[in-house]
């Protein structure tokens, strides 16, 4: 019996093709139900129970059987079943027949590991679907187990994504004992620097690393050595890493690197002792937090604060007697105070900044409340103080920054806060007007980072917005907003992330907020609290001062 359609002409009693192979195969699988014309059995070990199947639909829907019968005899109508149990194997057969199958929480193993033997792979991805849907009815730690024995590429991939966007909930867990190390530094790699930090990362290793010390040991310092080790103190490298097997070179080549780098400090300038104690905390990067390291007696509030020549330097402000023109040092080697030469001017609210070995003082208020655009210029190798080209606009509680060689100063106050901005060419002496902002912003924390500079928050209405300037087209542009509004804020780009913390809230409410700037998501993160509220002025810092300092 045959089919024949006259050529180039189109057919015109055949049925629809989808719907015919669908009845074919509805007719096929209840030919199995009955078993009906099966050609091979299936037998198991440790149980009576047999299956038949066909062995063209085995062979059509799966490489292995059809591997299988092309190398066994064609007379051959049997085979024992050993590495999967009869009813996964039922359920799979079934599939071959119907394309369906179910999956729970009960046998997503099972059903797993019998699918890659059988490479029935559209199986394998509707189970590794349904375990990371129903992530919480499993065990990270069991299927981390179960993709290392599979060894199927998309389900590493789902499970990795999974640990990276989930790393802080198995910080420091058994959960993760069982990663190999390419794995790992697939995680270290794309894991979120703005949510885990670099001790989170390590002390993790050291936990996957202690748990099996022998088969690991050779590893730990390739491990660790994918970690920005270079963020940790001196401290923690000497007792926590040089300490670990095979980890003493890496600890001496990281302290050596560690020479050349700056450790942010914050320095209080005012908070609950107006003309005592300072604060000074530092940046700990692969903690991310902010620690107290010293506190000093600095008889004065609202003052400026710089580094240059080893020291820090603390410029204006307000004592008792009112604005000042005072400069004091503070050397972090020997840790001795010095009187500098004091500014021309009285200075309260002063904008200070250091650029080409220069310290700069801009605007500020004098004695009388004079808002002042005079600026004046320190150079420690003729020991005085020089003015230099007036701003245009007088202000006081301004913002700076130092972008491409210029200096900016950002919003403040004359007798309002203002919006405006100006450019200081420091080989021309000259001040150029640069785009207002969209908010007037007095007392803004301004900061230079990655090529934009950034005008965060201020003292009108407790400002939660953030704008971000581009130099090449003179713009500035709004970002995501603050999670809490404040002013007299503090901001520091430190690495690839931006921090702002500190300030203060309505009247007098002292704020201890951190909060990092996620510039992919455009959103701005909790971090742990500050240990000191007030108000702070921020200056990079060599790291082994720093650590003097402590």
């Amino acid at each position: 019996m045959s089919l024949s359609v006259a050529s180039g002409l189109k057919p015109t009693n055949v049925r629809n093709d989808v719907l015919h192979n669908w009845e074919l195969m509805q007719n096929v699988y209840k030919l199995y139900n009955e078993q009906k014309y099966t050609d091979i059995l299936f037998e198991f070990l440790l149980t009576s129970y047999t299956l038949s199947a066909h062995r063209l639909i085995l062979a059509a829907a799966s490489s292995y059987f059809k591997d299988i019968f092309d190398n066994i005899e064609p007379d051959c109508n049997y085979m024992t079943v050993t590495e999967i149990d009869s009813d996964t194997f039922e359920q799979l057969v079934v599939y071959c027949y119907n394309g369906q199958t179910d999956i729970t929480a009960g046998n997503t193993e099972r059903m797993i590991k019998g699918a890659m033997l059988l490479r029935l792979y559209d199986v394998v991805d509707t189970c590794v679907n349904y375990a990371m849907d129903h992530i919480n009815d499993f065990l990270l730690r069991k299927l981390i187990l179960l993709e290392a024995e599979i060894r199927y590429k998309p389900f590493e991939v789902r499970l990795l994504a999974y640990i990276v966007q989930n790393f802080k909930k198995f910080n420091r867990s058994e959960d993760m004992v069982n990663i190999n190390i390419e794995q790992w530094k697939v995680i270290i790699e794309k894991v979120d620097a703005n949510i885990v930090s670099q001790e989170d990362l390590f002390w993790t290793i050291v936990l996957w690393y202690e748990y099996n010390t022998a088969d690991r040991e050779k590893d730990l310092p390739i491990l660790l050595s994918s970690l920005r080790l270079t963020e940790f103190d001196t401290q923690f490298i000497l007792t926590q890493i040089k300490t670990l097997p095979g980890c003493e070179r890496l600890a001496i080549e990281t302290l050596k690197k560690r020479e050349s780098l700056l450790t942010w400090m914050a320095v209080q300038n005012w908070g609950e002792d107006w003309l005592g104690f300072k604060d000074i905390l530092r940046y700990n990067q692969a903690k991310e937090v902010w620690e107290k390291v010293k506190r000093l007696e600095i008889k004065r509030y609202i003052f400026s604060t710089a580094f240059i020549d080893n020291s820090l330097i603390f410029i204006g402000g307000r004592n008792r007697d009112g604005p000042s023109k005072d400069v004091v040092s503070y050397n972090l080697i020997n840790k001795t105070w010095t009187t500098m030469p004091s500014m021309q001017e009285n200075r309260n609210s002063v904008c200070v900044t250091v650029l080409n070995n220069y310290l700069y003082a801009i605007g500020g208020k004098d004695k009388k409340g004079n808002v002042l655009g005079s600026v004046e210029r320190f150079s420690s190798l003729t020991g005085h103080w020089q003015l230099v080209a007036s701003m245009s606009t007088p202000r006081s509680d301004a913002g700076i920054a130092i972008l491409n060689g210029d200096i900016y100063i950002v919003g403040g106050k004359t007798n309002v806060p203002v919006k405006t901005v100006e450019r200081y060419n420091v080989t021309e002496n000259s001040w150029l007007t640069c785009s207002s902002m969209s908010d007037a912003r007095e007392s803004p924390a301004v900061v230079a980072h990655q090529g934009y500079i950034y005008a965060l928050s201020g003292r009108y209405a407790d400002l939660k917005t953030v704008e971000r300037y581009n130099s090449e087209r003179d713009e500035w542009t709004k970002i995501a907003s603050l999670n809490v509004g404040r002013r007299y804020i503090c901001v520091a780009s430190i690495g690839n992330q931006l921090w702002a913390f500190g300030g203060v809230i309505g009247p007098a409410q002292w704020d201890d907020t951190v909060e990092v700037y996620d510039m992919a998501k455009d959103k701005w993160l909790v971090k742990q609290k500050l240990p000191a509220t007030g108000k702070f002025s921020c200056v990079s810092v060599p790291t082994k001062l720093v650590e003097n300092l402590v």
